[in-house]
């Protein structure tokens, strides 16, 4: 029989059952059964406003917020610092973070990946993250977490193994929470002066800065003849903090690392 005129996978069933015994002659036909590929596209990236005294709603919802009063101080956000890890937080809260480089205690940071913003009377999500939403939070400190206790042992063999573990995190305190239907995108990052300012581990001092060969218009360095300072591996600007604001998956403006 053509199997190409099976278009239901309860019409095999009924085939099997009345053609075939049981055995492993069924199984094989399993195997080359495959379902049709789904070629949708995927939904393009927006966002969704909801009063509360509208619910349950019916209806689509609009994308962007009226022209409403909105106090941070009594409003909640959900953002992302890091490819895994969310926070829902307030002003004045202080969140750990996994290690944000090339920052010191006391900067500022702006998190672009929010996933909700809320306060009582309205909720604005995401999907997946709202494009007219930023965290900025200052740096606490660069500091250890807490130890992480790991203990091995293998009982009848005389085998075991004690260890701490200790790693680096960022302590962040959330400063202000904006939603702006008119917010501009972000600007491009500024590239580097010279190519070994991306390679080092710190940025540098004032007094470096001034001893690097400059062309006429004081604006471009010599260096610039041989490396314009341009991104030479993806999410190289991100992680070293040139960016305008920290973004991470599913945010579609994130740059760091590709689905």
């Amino acid at each position: 029989q053509n199997m190409n005129e099976i278009v239901q996978y309860a019409d095999l069933k009924i085939r099997w059952r009345h053609a075939l015994r049981p055995g492993r002659q069924r199984m094989k036909l399993a195997r080359k059964w495959k379902s049709a590929k789904n070629h949708a596209p995927h939904p393009e990236p927006t966002a969704a406003f909801l009063w509360h005294k509208h619910m349950p709603h019916r209806e689509a919802l609009p994308t962007k917020p009226p022209p409403i009063k909105f106090d941070p101080k009594e409003a909640f956000a959900i953002f992302k610092s890091s490819i895994k890890n969310q926070h829902k937080v307030t002003v004045g809260d202080i969140v750990q973070a996994e290690k944000i480089h090339r920052r010191e205690a006391g900067e500022q940071v702006t998190f672009g990946t929010v996933l909700m913003v809320g306060n009582k009377e309205f909720t604005c999500f995401g999907k997946p993250t709202i494009p007219y939403a930023k965290i900025k939070c200052t740096i606490e400190q660069q500091t250890l977490s807490g130890d992480q206790l790991v203990f091995k042992y293998k009982p009848r063999r005389r085998v075991q193994n004690f260890r701490r573990h200790r790693q680096w995190v960022t302590m962040l305190r959330v400063d202000d929470i904006i939603l702006d239907p008119n917010m501009p995108p972000d600007e491009e990052p500024k590239k580097p002066l010279r190519l070994l300012d991306i390679w080092a581990n710190r940025w540098l001092d004032p007094e470096e800065l001034q001893g690097i060969a400059m062309k006429e218009d004081g604006e471009t360095p010599v260096a610039a003849e041989i490396h314009d300072g341009s991104e030479y591996t993806r999410g190289g600007y991100h992680r070293r903090g040139l960016t305008e604001s920290y973004r991470f998956w599913p945010d579609p403006e994130h740059t760091h690392w590709m689905r």
